[in-house]
């Protein structure tokens, strides 16, 4: 049976983690919805905590396909270190870089309550100490350093895996449209003093123009007040990134929109 994955901010209970101790047809059925819920859904793990089990039973889906069934599991050797780029289906859509041992040995059982053990490197290695992790009522976030910890966090709150940085940058992507803002600006505002040394003919040309480049700063005024909004979200602690600050920016650029107008207006019309 296809079973729902618990997601955040679920956590679990005292009474996940716990030992199978019957290995009967509850068992077995527990594993099969394990097997549905993974196809299903696409994804190459799951402990049983995240289809709301209580057993510590894991189940992975490995390369060729096949199932490797993982019951009472524990780490009893570790080999060196790395730090993957994770993502979980307890965290939909994020993802955080974490620190995981190399290579492990683990000891487990098989569905007929016999003891077994397997060397696991590399992307299965990843995968197994992800899952033990719900297996002991935990998930990667115990597995990140202090800022990873903090940038995941952020990523939480915002619910995008966009977030990049905690920090402020020096500059934005955003200050490109800001950029060709006063570059139209400018140059409007350098063709109307041409008014005064052109035909009539040209002038109409000239309004044309101007009509034009105003309606074009209009435009990339609306376009830097929602794209500000989402390059923000990556910086949550950059006070150029709040709400408030992009809000200003664009009343003081559609302000100067606004005299280049009644400039306009008086001059050309």
């Amino acid at each position: 049976m296809i079973k729902e994955i618990i997601q955040y901010p679920t956590t679990p209970s005292l009474e996940f983690g716990a030992n199978v101790r019957h290995f009967n047809q509850e068992l077995f059925d527990l594993i099969e919805d394990l097997k549905n819920t993974i196809e299903a859904n696409n994804i190459n793990a799951l402990a049983a905590f995240q289809i709301g089990s209580p057993y510590a039973v894991i189940v992975v889906k490995k390369d060729d396909g096949e199932f490797l069934e993982l019951i009472n599991p524990r780490i009893i050797k570790r080999e060196g270190t790395v730090e993957p780029v994770e993502a979980t289906a307890y965290f939909p859509g994020l993802s955080a870089k974490t620190k995981r041992y190399k290579k492990i040995k683990v000891m487990y059982e098989d569905r007929n309550a016999n003891q077994q053990f397997l060397e696991a490197e590399g992307n299965l290695a990843v995968t197994i100490q992800r899952k033990i992790d719900y297996v002991f009522g935990s998930n990667f976030r115990v597995r990140l350093d202090d800022n990873e910890r903090k940038l995941f966090d952020s990523k939480l709150e915002f619910g995008t895996d966009a977030i990049t940085d905690n920090g402020c940058p020096t500059t934005f992507k955003r200050d490109k449209i800001l950029h060709a803002i006063k570059f139209l600006f400018v140059i409007s505002l350098v063709a109307l003093a041409s008014k005064f040394f052109l035909s009539d003919e040209n002038v109409v040309l000239l309004k044309s123009a101007e009509n034009y480049a105003m309606l074009t700063m209009l435009v990339l005024t609306v376009i830097y007040f929602f794209y500000a909004q989402y390059e923000g979200k990556q910086y949550k602690n950059c006070s150029s990134c709040q709400i408030g600050n992009i809000i200003g920016v664009t009343a003081i650029t559609l302000a100067k929109l606004a005299v280049l107008f009644g400039i306009n207006y008086f001059l050309l019309w």
